[in-house]
């Protein structure tokens, strides 16, 4: 073999002494990487086993540790769950049968004015009731009083949990009352008409008429000055005025708060005029009457209870219920009694009704004993209780709330 010269020799040992400092390099970083790497883990091991540990040991799996940290969940088993998204609290997470379930069920406090309800009252016959007799009118085309397919909207929302639904629209029937005789029945006869057409007793809902209220209960503090404001040459609402000529008055109005029948004084009626009675949309008898009319003895006084202003939104908490009210041509009847000092001669004796933007009133009886036939709509109204729940829908008329059974 022929020998290196001295130069090659040279360049083999700068060669092989270059790969020597390399190696040297390489396991030099190795090491402190290693090193820095073993410092951390202790000084994270150091800091998880302290408070400042992020490490939950209810959110390791039982058995396993970490960080100093030995875990306790156990995994459930949700396969015999029963929940599903319409028993849980509208947006709130639950999992149930290895699922993620958003909750769809609502409650009535979510619901706001004007918004639509699935109620369906219970099937019901005709209510044959609306007699001469009870109504005091001749006219009884209506007697037998048929069960309407009405949607439902919501009124108001009170303070105490509940909701009043009234139907969207007037019933397409009308109600007539005439005389003392319809004055004294009214309240009671509008009410029961719709206690027996549209209530669900498995709901614990009994059905009412739209009563001044419900009405005044959409107002804001403008609405109820201006209506309580209105007067005429007599008497301002809540003003009495005393008849010694004109004293007839329906049997039932004795028993009302402001009545006064031969006081002992007529110089200052209002501190004698009754105070615990009845008021105005309470229904005084149990069933039907057959009382008429009765004439004071000397003098009649009577406190005003009736309007008749001109409507706007303007004068309710929200457009959307001056709509309810308001949005319809027909003549709908309060289940509420009103009272007027309609002129000098005479007062009046009525019930109170809505027809378009007018809030007033439609006497039927006077204290010269005259009569008038009136007939109006039945506005249904309906509660429901704090308990009831309610499922899916939307609140549209095309997507309404579904009660949850």
């Amino acid at each position: 073999m022929k020998k290196l010269s001295k130069k090659q020799k040279l360049i083999v040992f700068i060669a092989i002494l270059l790969v020597a400092v390399i190696l040297a390099i390489v396991i030099t970083t190795n090491i402190i990487s290693n090193n820095n790497q073993i410092a951390n883990q202790e000084e994270y091991l150091a800091t998880t086993a302290n408070a400042g540990s992020s490490l939950v040991a209810s959110y390791i799996k039982k058995g396993i540790t970490i960080g100093g940290i030995t875990g306790t969940l156990e995994t459930l088993d949700t396969s015999d769950a029963t929940a599903y998204a319409e028993d849980i609290a509208w947006g709130k997470v639950a999992y149930a049968r290895g699922e993620r379930i958003v909750g769809t069920y609502l409650t009535l406090g979510m619901l706001k004015v004007g918004d639509y309800v699935a109620y369906t009252p219970d099937s019901a016959g005709p209510y044959t009731g609306l007699t001469q007799a009870n109504t005091g009118s001749s006219t009884t085309t209506d007697d037998s009083f048929t069960q309407e397919s009405l949607s439902w909207r919501v009124l108001n929302i009170n303070d105490d949990g509940t909701v009043d639904l009234i139907s969207a629209t007037p019933t397409s029937q009308n109600i007539y009352l005439s005389g003392a005789t319809g004055y004294n029945n009214g309240v009671y006869m509008l009410n029961d008409v719709a206690a027996s057409l549209y209530s669900n007793k498995s709901l614990g809902a009994t059905a009412r008429s739209l009563t001044i209220e419900d009405i005044e209960a959409g107002m804001n503090e403008s609405g109820l000055d201006y209506i309580h404001s209105d007067s005429n040459s007599q008497a301002a609402w809540g003003e009495t005025y005393t008849y010694t000529g004109s004293r007839y008055y329906p049997n039932l109005y004795a028993h009302e708060n402001g009545s006064g029948i031969d006081l002992a004084t007529t110089a200052d009626p209002n501190s004698a005029v009754k105070e615990d009675g009845i008021n105005q949309s309470d229904s005084y008898y149990d069933s039907p009457t057959t009382e008429t009319y009765s004439r004071a003895n000397k003098a009649l006084t009577i406190t005003q209870t009736y309007y008749y202003r001109s409507m706007s939104s303007s004068y309710y908490k929200n457009s959307t219920f001056y709509n309810l009210i308001h949005g319809f041509s027909g003549y709908q009847w309060l289940a509420s009694r009103c009272v007027v000092a309609s002129n000098s001669s005479y007062a009046g004796f009525g019930l109170g009704y809505v027809y378009s933007s007018i809030l007033s009133g439609s006497y039927l009886f006077t204290s010269s004993s005259n009569t008038r036939n009136d007939y109006d709509y039945l506005r249904p109204v309906v509660s429901l209780g704090s308990n009831i729940r309610l499922s899916s829908g939307d609140g549209s008329s095309s997507s309404p709330y579904q009660i949850a059974d």
